[in-house]
């Protein structure tokens, strides 16, 4: 009989993988996180400077009492690391009447009180004179919004999670494990490791596994971009806001300017298919740009663009677009975290504690019946 070195193994330490590392580590277990890159790297999902963070949640009303948590769980990181890691900047959400972004905030804030204001086009204008909406669209001012610094974020976690007595190991890729009654085998090109339990937040890299346990998450390729301009000023907090505005040809987000490399811009909407992350391809593309510029030139009217940057990343999309969290359907001592779809990061603080909940007790307390493998069924 193998006797497991560790109670716990975390397989990935990007954005949910140190949360749960901290979350383990913090309740005293044995744990080791494995990562094939290095702390808060750029090959994933969960890089770019920062994530946006919100309770006005267009998605699923659902999502809101998990919110609830994480953003109290944030604060705790903040108040344990001593840093500023969450900035409430306040977010601006925009589209038509009847867009996906509008009825999804309606139906959120008909369920759950939270503050909020409805403005029209104009007023959006009068408020935020550097950005134009189309005068039939409507507006949602979300105070408590804003966006979390995400690599600090996970070198806190591990770092913490090291104080409390975890063990990291980096450059480290796993060539397979294996899961019985005595517990688990991690093969690694360096070793074998053992376990009681296993929490595999691989990313990308979990999609094939997700695909083999009836749940067909596909990996999309994803552009970040950073602008600057003569009048960058006017872009940056505290009077500029965080933003995420549908139009008729994509939904795109954004941030106030907060580093010499300006504004930070995405679209959320589209991206290609990606068979195998290894292979990603991380270059900038003719047409990674297009709907950027139009987006720019339609809503910053008045700003000069430059971009200084570029930065290519992963969604992890779910049939759904809900995540995947759950205990794996054969092995007890196996939990999972993936599929989260574009809009995951804001909740890994509470993630960390619910894939801590699995792991060791095997249910938790937080709703995530809205996660459960076995909806694919």
């Amino acid at each position: 009989m193998k006797h497991p070195t560790y109670d716990a193994i975390v397989l990935g330490l990007g954005g949910m993988g140190s949360a749960a590392l901290y979350s383990l580590a913090k309740r005293g277990l044995r744990v080791c996180g494995v990562e094939r890159h290095g702390i808060a790297h750029d090959q994933g999902s969960s890089h770019g400077g920062c994530r946006m963070i919100r309770k006005a949640y267009h998605e699923h009303p659902d999502y809101v009492p998990l919110l609830n948590s994480a953003y109290d769980l944030w604060n705790e990181l903040e108040a344990a690391c001593g840093r500023n890691l969450l900035v409430r900047s306040g977010l601006l959400l925009s589209g038509a009447p009847g867009s996906d972004v509008i009825a999804g905030l309606e139906s959120c804030y008909a369920q759950h009180d939270l503050p909020h204001e409805r403005i029209d086009a104009a007023e959006a204008r009068r408020r935020y004179p550097q950005i134009m909406l189309p005068e039939d669209f409507v507006a949602y001012v979300d105070p408590i919004g804003g966006y979390l610094l995400v690599e600090s974020c996970i070198e806190q976690q591990v770092a913490l999670a090291q104080s409390c007595g975890a063990d990291v190991l980096i450059h480290h890729d796993v060539l397979a494990w294996h899961a019985d009654g005595n517990g688990i085998t991690l093969t690694t090109e360096r070793g074998e490791l053992h376990a009681g339990n296993l929490v595999v937040t691989a990313g990308p890299w979990a999609a094939s596994m997700l695909a083999q346990l009836g749940a067909p998450v596909h990996v999309l390729r994803k552009v970040q971009l950073w602008y600057t301009a003569p009048t960058i000023a006017e872009y940056r907090g505290p009077e500029f806001p965080a933003y995420y505005v549908e139009r008729d040809y994509g939904a795109f987000y954004g941030f106030p300017a907060f580093t010499e490399e300006g504004m930070k811009i995405a679209e959320h909407t589209g991206g290609d298919p990606v068979d195998d992350p290894d292979e990603l391809n991380r270059g900038l593309e003719p047409g990674d740009e297009v709907r950027i510029r139009q987006f720019l030139k339609e809503t910053f009217p008045e700003m000069e663009a430059h971009r200084t940057r570029f930065s290519v990343c992963m969604y992890s999309m779910s049939p759904d677009r809900h995540f995947i969290v759950d205990k794996h359907p054969v092995h007890e001592n196996v939990t999972i975290a993936g599929g989260f779809s574009g809009h995951g990061y804001k909740f890994a603080s509470v993630m960390g504690e619910i894939l801590a909940d699995l792991c060791l007790e095997g249910s938790t307390s937080h709703p995530i019946d809205l996660f459960r493998i076995a909806r694919f069924k």
